[in-house]
């Protein structure tokens, strides 16, 4: 049946060639218009499955918090240079941010350049005078000796004749109001609270600028009204603030740029690059070898044509179905390259072979599609189903890699079994080129010492596969979601730099409750902080461990009675507000203008103070401008709350599994959580799709040889090639990654074919002669197998560790593979055969 249809494709090809190229040439320049509509995705996280789980609660709590929406502009001194100059360069940039404008509108809902800004004051005076009245409402147990202190008689006295002298100087604009709704002066200690901990930053606490402790660094924090997937945005908005810190720049000020918008452009640019580079790279290298091996100019058409429009083709329909490539589908082009180039490979060299034996041209044509095209059919179909296993992975990206690179190999195909005969006879017909063998790639040498000692390569096989046995012991897997991101990219530098200067190193994780009480789960917060401060004072947690719980400001009824009965034990009220009346009429003030106050303190003694529900006090916060620090903590949909408390730790310090089992009805997660998460789907995806891929395998080459010795023979140089793979990859040191890791059952489907072209040929010559079969194909098994390793190899040079990681394993794997299939497969062949007679 295949053959019957491969030879329907030579008449074809013989007949009409004229009219195949010219469908074939509409075809590509269609392809080629919808290749325009795609675009590329640098967001790694969109690789893994987000449905449910560890990975949709992350994401639900980035997208909730806006993470990755924030824009970072870090100034740096020399160690030499003015802070006055430092702090001044960035009240300058912080002016200019506020003009920014994109298509018309102001580019930032917010810049904040200082932790305590004072139209935030403003704009929350009556939240302020709520809290700052009633005490209990923001302090915990540890705070109210600081309450004690400036209760004392002598210290209100001092206050209230500051606020005096604050009133009469010049600095009195505004204040009349503080002073009144906050007597103490308590404000500050409730806004460093609010404000303390930025990410797990840590931030000099005497300045009141994002500044280092070491007074390097300023930061400056924005908030875009674009989110960074806006890629044309972030373009547009990363053009102006180049253009801003490029003219703002001072002698002896640095200025960057990171966050979220630098890294998604500076990544979305760096893997555009990267395709378009690893594709040309490919594409140059695997022609330059054919006309290496076929010493003509022309043979490159022959071969570039076809396959270039199999790769157009596999463009086109992505922009239709998937519309964007990612991390791991920007690499299909190069795939293709490597792979597809293969069948040209076959194709072209038994027609060379044919012609040589002074075949005229639609028999040369018929004979190689016939004969070796039924053996590239076998070949190819092992890759497009491995591929195609790849389907069933959980990993998004892995499954429109899988797509993309199955469905671009049957373009290939079709293409090159279309296209290419349909190209030779066109060209002969105008111009006749004379048959001839290349001269490159004889493998006389190697077959003569197959012939004369094959028992000592046997030996040297078992000796590497032992020795490749013991090594993969020691391979290792990489778990940092980080090895997936690009090197040498500015952003992500800069955002490295602003993490050491400002100690917020540590990793962030999540605690997640949800429930119709907002109340209750305060309370469980609550009981967690416990928890947590009691873990590190008995050493079984690092003491660096923070957590920054809305309970501080949301405090349950329950913990609103406690702090205020331990308020009474602490401080004499009664002589507090004796003390506070008095220094109000000896500085001139009027008493009743300071009755919410009094009323709050007579209130609190008499133990009748005012209890307020957290849903009040939420709905409080959310109403004025301080809705945007509580807003990513707790959210409300109906009547249903989720209240997220954010844990900072140093990587791989806290114990996720110890978390769950002390709170079960807590939900946890975190960048290392999720981690974990996809290193257990890659090893189950693994564990199942490998040895699937590998059945499936089987059954194809058993169905194309029917004999089982013939099909296990066949196998045994893939399973040699793969054990040497793994083994050199520990002796390399190249670890296992989320990308490479899909790389092993590719490798089945890849590196099967030329053992499947090496029998297919021995059975072609009547099973008499192995080391015959080698000399016939030993050239296009190398050609295949260089132009692979080209193709992923044209990956090492991207800027994207994983894919680079991935072009390493894959020279590996399938140049371990063809020397198995060149060396080891014909001495067993050669040996079975000796044995037999």
């Amino acid at each position: 049946m295949r053959k019957k249809w491969l030879k329907g494709i030579s008449r074809l090809s013989v007949s009409h060639p004229r009219k195949v190229l010219l469908i074939s040439m509409l075809v590509f320049g269609l392809a080629f218009l919808l290749t325009g509509r795609l675009r590329f995705d640098p967001d790694f996280l969109a690789l893994f499955p987000a449905e449910k789980g560890p990975m949709k609660l992350y994401m639900e709590n980035l997208k909730e918090a806006k993470t990755f929406d924030l824009l970072f502009v870090l100034l740096e001194r020399r160690e030499e240079g003015d802070l006055s100059l430092l702090i001044e360069s960035g009240k300058e940039i912080a002016r200019a941010l506020k003009r920014v404008e994109i298509h018309g509108k102001q580019a930032f809902r917010r810049i904040q350049f200082q932790r305590i800004e004072m139209e935030d004051l403003e704009e929350t005076k009556s939240l302020l005078a709520l809290f700052l009245s009633h005490p209990y409402l923001f302090l915990d147990e540890e705070e109210i000796p600081y309450l004690k202190e400036k209760w004392r008689g002598e210290e209100i006295a001092k206050q209230v004749l500051k606020n005096k002298n604050l009133l009469l100087s010049h600095a009195s604009l505004g204040m009349k109001d503080f002073i009144q709704i906050d007597p103490f002066e308590l404000r500050w200690l409730w806004w460093e609270k609010w404000k303390a901990g930025i990410k797990g930053m840590d931030f000099d606490p005497s300045s009141p600028f994002f500044l280092s402790r070491d007074g390097r660094f300023l930061l400056i924090l924005a908030e875009p009204i674009e989110p960074a997937t806006n890629l044309p945005f972030s373009r547009e908005l990363m053009k102006r603030l180049n253009e801003l810190t490029s003219s703002a720049k001072k002698e002896g000020i640095q200025v960057f740029l990171t966050g979220a918008h630098p890294i998604a452009t500076s990544e979305a640019r760096a893997l555009r690059l990267d395709m378009q580079s690893s594709f040309l790279l490919s594409f140059l290298l695997v022609l330059l070898l054919f006309f290496y091996t076929y010493r003509r100019w022309v043979v490159l058409l022959f071969v570039g044509l076809p396959l270039f429009g199999g790769i157009q083709l596999t463009m086109g329909l992505a922009s239709v179905t998937i519309g964007r490539l990612n991390l791991l589908t920007s690499a299909f082009a190069a795939i293709l390259v490597g792979l597809g180039i293969d069948f040209a490979v076959h194709l072209y060299d038994r027609y060379q072979q044919e012609r040589a034996n002074r075949k005229e041209i639609p028999m040369a044509i018929e004979i190689a599609l016939t004969q070796t095209g039924d053996a590239i059919l076998s070949g190819a179909f092992t890759t497009i189903f491995a591929f195609g296993v790849l389907y069933f992975s959980r990993i998004r990206g892995i499954m429109e890699l899988a797509f993309l690179v199955s469905v671009g190999l049957l373009f290939a195909l079709l293409c090159i079994f279309l296209v290419l005969p349909s190209f030779l006879i066109w060209i002969e017909q105008r111009k006749t080129l004379s048959p001839s063998s290349p001269a490159p790639f004889q493998f006389s040498l190697l077959c003569s010492a197959l012939k004369k000692d094959p028992s000592k390569f046997i030996w040297f096989a078992v000796g590497i596969t032992i020795l490749s046995l013991l090594s993969i012991t020691q391979l290792k897997i990489e778990t940092d979601l980080r090895s997936l991101r690009p090197k040498e990219i500015q952003p992500l530098m800069v955002l490295e730099k602003m993490g050491r200067a400002f100690g917020g190193r540590k990793v962030e994780a999540a605690a997640i409750q949800e429930g119709r009480d907002l109340s209750c789960l305060l309370l469980k917060e609550e009981e967690m902080v416990k928890v947590f401060e009691k873990n590190k004072r008995e050493g079984k947690m690092d003491p660096s461990i923070s957590i920054s719980p809305a309970s501080r400001f949301l405090p349950s009824i329950e913990k609103q009675k406690r702090i205020a009965h331990e308020i009474r034990k602490a401080v004499h009220l009664d002589e507090v507000e004796r003390h506070l009346i008095k220094a109000l009429n000896e500085n001139g003030f009027f008493v009743p203008s300071f009755h919410k106050t009094l009323e709050a303190l007579e209130e609190l003694r008499l133990g009748k103070e005012k209890l307020f529900p957290p849903e009040t006090l939420f709905l409080l916060l959310q109403k004025s401008p301080l809705g945007r620090g509580i807003g990513p903590r707790i959210s409300q949909k109906g009547e249903h709350f989720k209240l997220s408390t954010p844990i900072y730790y140093p990587r791989g310090s806290l114990s996720f599994e110890e978390l769950e089992r002390q709170f079960p009805e807590v939900s946890f997660t975190g960048l290392e959580r999720i981690e974990t998460e996809i290193l257990k789907i890659v090893k189950e995806d693994l564990f199942l799709l490998t040895p699937f891929a590998f059945l499936l395998i089987l059954l194809l080459v058993f169905s194309h040889f029917k004999r089982p010795t013939l099909t296990l023979l066949t196998l045994l140089p893939l399973a040699i090639g793969l054990l040497w793979m793994m083994g050199a990859m520990a002796i390399l040191g190249i670890h296992i990654n989320f990308v490479n890791a899909v790389i092993l059952p590719m490798i089945i489907g890849m590196g099967i074919d030329n053992s499947i072209h090496l029998m297919h040929r021995y059975l072609e010559g009547g099973g008499r002669d192995p080391i015959e079969a080698l000399q016939k194909t030993a050239r296009p098994m190398t050609l295949c197998s260089l132009t692979t390793m080209l193709g992923f190899g044209s990956l090492v040079t991207t800027r994207y560790q994983a894919l680079s990681t991935m072009g390493w394993v894959t020279i590996l794997g399938m140049g371990f593979c063809l020397i198995n299939s060149m060396v080891l497969l014909p001495t067993i062949v050669l040996l079975v055969e000796k044995r037999k007679k």
